[in-house]
């Protein structure tokens, strides 16, 4: 019986350490999936934007590509190409949700976000494929 549970405590720890080393991290998968956005910026996203997450304080530089900064909890990181932003959630340096916004008339920008994969979600790539609609106000 002592056998037993001694491996069944060892086969739970491996399920666990698999499921935190499955999820993506902003430096290898969160990167790569930010460095395949090609296009120049076509728009800045600089200030302070209300959201799904409460408020995003965004920072971009005039001229450049690359976004971050904080909300709703979250680290931020991520991307303009051409008139779409792509955005990292981060907790550490663990990538919790994945966004897409496209620009829109006056202030605003629609699109939507997924959660990152995990052992317990299958599937390819950073996050799910399931996605919820998000929208973006700057204020």
């Amino acid at each position: 019986m002592k056998r037993f549970f001694s491996r069944l405590l060892f086969v739970c720890a491996m399920l666990s350490s698999a499921t935190i080393l499955s999820a993506g991290t902003l430096e290898k998968e969160g990167r790569a999936w930010l460095d395949a956005q090609k296009d120049s910026a076509a728009i800045n996203v600089d200030g302070t934007w209300d959201s799904e997450f409460g408020d995003l304080h965004l920072i971009q530089s005039a001229g450049s590509r690359d976004v971050n900064g904080v909300g709703g909890g979250y680290g931020l990181a991520g991307v303009v190409s051409g008139k779409r932003l792509y955005l990292l959630f981060t907790s550490g340096r663990t990538v919790e949700y994945c966004a897409v916004v496209t620009s829109g008339s006056g202030n605003s920008m629609a699109g939507s976000y997924s959660n990152r994969l995990s052992r317990l979600r299958f599937g390819a790539g950073l996050c799910q494929e399931k996605n919820r609609p998000m929208y973006m106000t700057k204020k």
